[in-house]
């Protein structure tokens, strides 16, 4: 398990959307120490399916898992997020 990573994993079927959420995502400000990932799950039979395929497929300790039109907006997310674990 990597202590130190975030990943976030989005089940989707619309690139745009993807493209979207992965840009909001980029600007976040990322606690010192840490790293981001992205896990996109495509064409997946459910939502609860693919988030499952992408809990099994990351190695981070941390996991935000996303709807493909949910765009996180407040730049400090990761680091308020962060404190509360």
């Amino acid at each position: 398990m990597n202590e130190k990573e975030i990943c976030f994993i989005m089940c989707t079927n619309n690139q745009k959307y993807m493209e979207e959420a992965v840009y909001y995502i980029s600007h976040l400000n990322v606690p010192e120490g840490y790293e981001i990932s992205f896990l996109a799950v495509e064409d997946a039979k459910s939502m609860t399916i693919g988030y499952n395929e992408g809990m099994e497929a990351s190695n981070a300790k941390y996991k935000v898992y996303l709807h493909q039109d949910t765009f996180i907006v407040h730049p400090n997310f990761l680091i308020d997020t962060i404190k509360l674990f």
